[in-house]
């Protein structure tokens, strides 16, 4: 073997171990994507399905406040009130996640589940809508009757305001918690999505 052929098999050999280090380390980044991918996916699956996670502990809270309107002596309205969105809301938690399970956005077909997630994004902003209708309806009765009472414009506009606060304060929350929920649910399409394309690219 004379020098050149020498140099060249050299070359090919020093080419052959930086493509295999190469390798190596493209398959290492890769793992560490494939992890940080599936605890990205773990993370919003949890935060999707907090709300029908929670609904015991609302129901728990919604039959103790209206226990202690009704023990209070407070206006009937406001206890039937307490009682209406005890018996609309929280079955309607249910219905917008009706055919949303954990195991199929892991290991279902992912056009199936894609579709069934934005049902239930449309269903969910759907529910928040028809909370902020409720809520608006809650001022403007709380309102009326205040009006009605026979007590001084000062008490009314006090008690008024407080209402109005609840109320701004409560949807301000559910606003920001809605939020993340509808965030954590595109975030998991669009993971699908990718993961789709990948299939096919393959």
């Amino acid at each position: 073997m004379n020098k050149e052929e020498f140099d060249i098999n050299q070359e090919l050999e020093q080419m052959r171990q930086d493509y295999a280090a190469l390798k190596e380390r493209f398959d290492k980044q890769q793992i560490i994507n494939d992890q940080l991918m599936q605890n990205a996916m773990k993370k919003d699956v949890r935060r999707l399905f907090l709300s029908k996670k929670t609904v015991p502990i609302g129901v728990a809270f919604a039959i103790l406040a209206v226990v202690l309107s009704y023990v209070q002596g407070m206006a009937w309205w406001v206890t039937l009130s307490l009682v209406i969105f005890t018996v609309i809301a929280f079955p309607s938690v249910y219905w917008v996640y009706k055919g949303v399970r954990e195991e199929e956005i892991y290991n279902g077909d992912i056009l199936s589940t894609t579709e069934t997630l934005r049902r239930f994004k449309k269903r969910y902003i759907a529910l928040e809508t028809g909370m902020g209708l409720y809520f608006f309806a809650f001022v403007v009765v709380a309102v009326v009757f205040m009006t009605s009472m026979n007590i001084s414009a000062e008490l009314m506009w006090r008690r008024g305001i407080l209402v109005a606060l609840i109320c701004v304060g409560t949807l301000t929350l559910e606003y920001f918690y809605a939020k993340r929920i509808l965030n954590a649910c595109d975030d998991i399409i669009g993971r699908l999505q990718m993961k789709e394309d990948e299939t096919q690219n393959q």
